[in-house]
């Protein structure tokens, strides 16, 4: 667990109760004294560590926990919810997302030879993973590094670079390299996510999907599934769901004309199906924003 003083350290030198884009390469730090929730983003392929607070997560029909004893490793895009209940002024809520840069993975690949890149494993690529004390020192001294804005270009993409070199040969490694692969189903699956997330609004079969990826229908439908924790199908849903939350709530569009702009053609189908994901009916957001 992150120490007191080192929270305090990275509390003076960011902005607060809002998303800092870092000067450090595929870093983001997010800070609030309050509690908030989010209902629709695309997690793109990163590290997050919560390094203070806790927060609850919402992945399809799976739930996850994370305060900062653990990480989460997102080896794919995928739609999110998620909540944070508890944060004041005293005590506030602090996670820094740092996207995984497959070019720097490739390169600790090809100069230590050693790490070679793993057969694929049916398991699931999303996870939680306890911190280990060298990857929480690696990241403290990468956000640090804020105290001295000058030293960032060069030390920054050092510091990094030992973070993916820990990361190779810990747990999770083997996902990590998989990425890197383009045979291994866990690329072959970021394809797939990565066509969705253009194109959620248009009619997709599985059969498309799979042959986009090269793969059998029943095989990119259980690797889809192990990966992303959700059916391709929940997958599309949740992004089209997520959009039209965005277009209600933040455009004020009509509710009908959100739910066909994003694929739907029934308006009690979206209904219903809205409310499965975000607990209220399209309607009852209206309410609250008029």
């Amino acid at each position: 667990m992150f120490s007191s003083s080192f929270i305090q350290r990275v509390l003076n030198v960011i902005p607060h109760n809002e998303n800092y884009v870092s000067p450090i390469d595929g870093l983001i730090i997010r800070h609030s004294d309050r509690p908030f929730s989010y209902e629709g983003i695309i997690q793109e392929p990163s590290i997050c560590i919560v390094l203070n607070g806790e927060r609850f997560i919402q992945l399809g029909d799976q739930y996850y926990q994370f305060n900062s004893r653990y990480y989460m490793f997102c080896p794919v895009n995928v739609p999110m919810c998620g909540e944070i209940k508890h944060a004041t002024v005293n005590e506030p809520f602090l996670v820094m997302s740092m996207k995984i840069d497959i070019p720097t993975v490739q390169k600790i690949l090809l100069e230590q030879t050693a790490l070679s890149i793993s057969k694929n494993e049916n398991k699931e690529g999303f996870g939680r993973w306890e911190l280990d004390q060298n990857l929480e020192l690696a990241f403290e001294r990468l956000l640090l590094l804020h105290e001295n804005p000058k030293d960032i270009n060069f030390l920054a993409p050092l510091i990094q670079q030992e973070i993916y070199y820990r990361l190779l040969t810990g747990e999770q490694g083997k996902k990590l390299k998989q990425m890197t692969s383009i045979d291994s189903n866990m690329h072959k699956i970021a394809r797939a996510t990565e066509y969705l997330r253009k194109h959620f609004q248009e009619f997709i079969t599985i059969d498309s999907l799979a042959a986009l990826c090269g793969m059998s229908v029943s095989g990119f439908h259980s690797h889809f599934k192990k990966i992303t924790t959700m059916s391709p199908l929940q997958y599309q849903k949740s992004l089209r769901l997520m959009e039209a939350k965005r277009l209600i709530v933040q455009e004020n569009r009509l509710v009908s004309e959100s739910a066909f702009q994003v694929g739907y053609e029934s308006a009690s189908q979206f209904s219903r199906e809205y409310k499965r994901l975000f607990g209220c009916c399209p309607k009852d957001e209206v309410r609250l924003i008029t």
